[in-house]
Parts: C-alpha cells; sequence; structure tokens
C-alpha cells in the first residue's frame, strides 16, 4: 500500500514536470511565433516603403517628364511664332520695297512724260 502511494506521487511529480516542460515549451514556440510574425510585419513594412518611395520616384520623374515636354513644346511653339512674326516682316518689307519700287517707276515715266510734253 505504502508502494502505491509512493508510485501515485512519483507519477504525479513526473506528470508535474512534463506539464512544467510543456508549457516551457508552448511559451518558446509562442514567442518564437511572435518574434517570427514581427519580423514577417517588418519586412512586410519595409517592402511597402521601398514601393511607396519607389512609386513616389516613378511619379517625380513621370511629372519632370511632363513638365521638360511641355517645356519643349512651349519652346517650339514660341519659335514658331518668332519663325511666323519674322517671315511677316519680311514680307512687309518686300512689300514695302516693291511699292517703292512701283513707285520711283511711276515717277521716273512721269518725269520721262513731262520733259517729253513740256519739251515739244
Amino acid at each position: 500500500m505504502l508502494k502505491n502511494v509512493y508510485a501515485n506521487r512519483e507519477q504525479n511529480v513526473e506528470l508535474k514536470k512534463k506539464q512544467k516542460e510543456e508549457a516551457k515549451w508552448m511559451k518558446q514556440f509562442e514567442r518564437q511565433n511572435m518574434e517570427a510574425e514581427v519580423e514577417r510585419q517588418n519586412k512586410a513594412y519595409e517592402e511597402q516603403m521601398i514601393k511607396t518611395s519607389m512609386m513616389k520616384k516613378m511619379h517625380q520623374t513621370d511629372v519632370l517628364r511632363q513638365v521638360g515636354e511641355r517645356d519643349r513644346t512651349m519652346r517650339r511653339e514660341l519659335q514658331e511664332v518668332m519663325y511666323e512674326e519674322r517671315a511677316a516682316k519680311l514680307a512687309e518689307l518686300e512689300y514695302q520695297r516693291r511699292i517703292q519700287t512701283e513707285k520711283d517707276n511711276n515717277q521716273q515715266m512721269l518725269n520721262t512724260w513731262k520733259s517729253t510734253v513740256n519739251g515739244h
């Protein structure tokens, strides 16, 4: 009978020991899982930040490209306007020269006619 009591106590001690070890293992397992989860979340956060940063850079590049394109277009348009104005001025000068030449010719013809009429 006493032997049974000792055997039961020994079993209880062993059981408690096993339960303690299991609880310790469970805590360790949970801690490892939590650490792994924290690490996973940190990595996901870093990846998101990198992605966001890249998107911002791509957006900046796109905006700069658009600004550059707009500037090029504006310069091209200004150049075209300048060429058109220059062409118009040249045409005006050419027109004025022709008129002057025509006036000079008419004056010469008039002078020739007057001298012919007055000479007779």
